[in-house]
């Protein structure tokens, strides 16, 4: 059993009222979760970057990006024991700090062992412990479905301006500029810290260890092996779109307006999540937008001009800010816990950091349309995984609420063991 544990240390601002409603609450935690992914997000221009800056080849590329969503996944699944034990203040200033400092380095290192080796620790100590945290506070927010939404769409705006300012930058400073401009954006961070609580809820509550059924948690982990098999499929075809691009022919200015234009249209995608909901049920639009995936994949794997590679990279955009929200709605839906959804940054991690080394060994001689091949079969094992999940979670909330009825199972077996303390002692 775990004890509950009081808070210690100074308060923030808002926590002496109810800080899930604080609209300078919620918007803190949604500018880290951005800080924490800003990378991940514009990996295709960064690693763009460094093969023109340093010769990389592709299996260079891919275990640079590999390394780094390497570190945020190891540092995902540390969270689960700091995050409801520290002081979340000090760990996110640690966080931003190291971020702040490694992207500042990298600028300045050309070795690949070194630079390898920098990404990971930035990924560990800085990106991972930001995303992580943020994405936990996030589930504790009154409504989480809505509160990811708002950060989807931050990410999308983001993106959106990166693609277009980055690519001037790389090409007047090369890897200097792009870096300072990644540098001063997680630098922001320090200025919403005291918005931030002293501890997570789970801090200061008792949780019994036994609690839930063996279902009840077998139902979000399966949902987690989607995710990573679908970060995988989108981190493999995402990390070599650039280069893609690149070797059709199109420069690297006509690249950046496609991933410009491609973001916007992104941003249509998690606004329809917003406005269709569930009005047609999770099941429905989460195959639809995978078979849409798929559907992308083959257009990369034809793409020769600017035209087709702005399709591929409209409909990846598109689809991938659709899918995501209902996604990661099923996991929240069957997690009663919310431990699940700390977890959520190490199954995106491992997928993104095992996507661009598995693509990258099957890349020959700069032949970039296989990647969309690859990305193709992962998707469909996405769909395969989700076929019984979805059934199972559509089974067990006609039942009744699922979050209701495993949150009585517990209670029942928290009393259960409670009484048989009470009856050996």
């Amino acid at each position: 059993m775990v004890m509950s544990k009081n808070n210690i240390g100074s308060s923030s601002p808002i926590e002496k009222h109810d800080r899930h409603e604080d609209w300078r609450y919620l918007a803190s935690i949604v500018w880290l979760s951005l800080l924490g992914v800003f990378v991940a997000s514009i990996q295709p221009i960064f690693l763009g970057a460094l093969a023109e800056a340093y010769s990389f080849d592709a299996q260079q590329l891919g275990l640079i990006g590999g390394a780094e969503m390497g570190g945020v996944t190891l540092a995902s699944i540390v969270a689960i024991y700091w995050y409801p034990r520290f002081k979340l203040r000090k760990i996110a200033l640690c966080g931003l700090i190291c971020a702040v400092v490694g992207n500042a380095l990298t600028s300045l290192v050309s070795d690949f062992s070194m630079l390898l080796a920098l990404r990971f620790g930035i990924g560990f100590f800085g990106s991972g412990v930001i995303y992580s945290m943020s994405l936990g506070l996030i589930g504790q927010t009154r409504n989480p479905d809505r509160m990811i939404a708002f950060a989807v769409m931050l990410q999308v705006i983001a993106l959106s301006i990166a693609m277009i300012v980055l690519p001037e930058l790389i090409s007047r400073w090369q890897i200097p500029g792009i870096m300072l401009a990644i540098t001063v954006l997680i630098s922001t961070g320090l200025i919403v810290l005291p918005l931030l609580p002293e501890r997570s809820i789970q801090g200061n509550t008792i949780e019994t260890s036994d609690a839930g059924d063996t279902f009840g948690k077998l139902l979000p982990a399966g949902f987690l092996v989607t995710l990573v098999f679908f970060s995988m499929a989108l981190g493999g075809a995402w990390a070599f779109m650039e280069r893609a691009g690149v070797h059709a022919g199109i420069s690297g200015l006509e690249v950046g307006k496609a991933f410009a234009l491609g973001s916007l249209v992104g941003g249509l995608g998690a606004l329809l999540a917003i406005v269709i909901n569930k009005r047609f049920g999770r099941a429905l639009p989460l195959l639809a937008s995978l078979m849409g995936m798929i559907g992308a994949c083959l257009v990369l794997t034809v793409a020769k001009g600017w035209g087709s590679f702005l399709v591929t990279v409209c409909l990846f955009n598109f689809f991938w800010n659709l899918t995501l929200p209902y996604l990661l709605g099923a996991i929240a839906e069957a997690d009663r816990s919310g431990k699940f959804m700390v977890v959520i940054p190490a199954a995106q991690g491992i997928g993104f950091a095992a996507g661009p080394v598995l693509t990258g060994w099957f890349i020959l001689e700069n032949s970039y349309a296989i990647t969309g091949w690859i990305s193709l079969v992962l998707f469909m094992v996405c769909l395969l995984l989700l076929l019984p999940l979805l059934l199972a979670l559509h089974s067990l909330s006609n039942q009744g609420s699922l979050p209701c009825k495993l949150a009585k199972i517990d209670s029942e077996k928290a009393k259960s063991a409670m009484a048989d303390k009470v009856k050996n002692a």
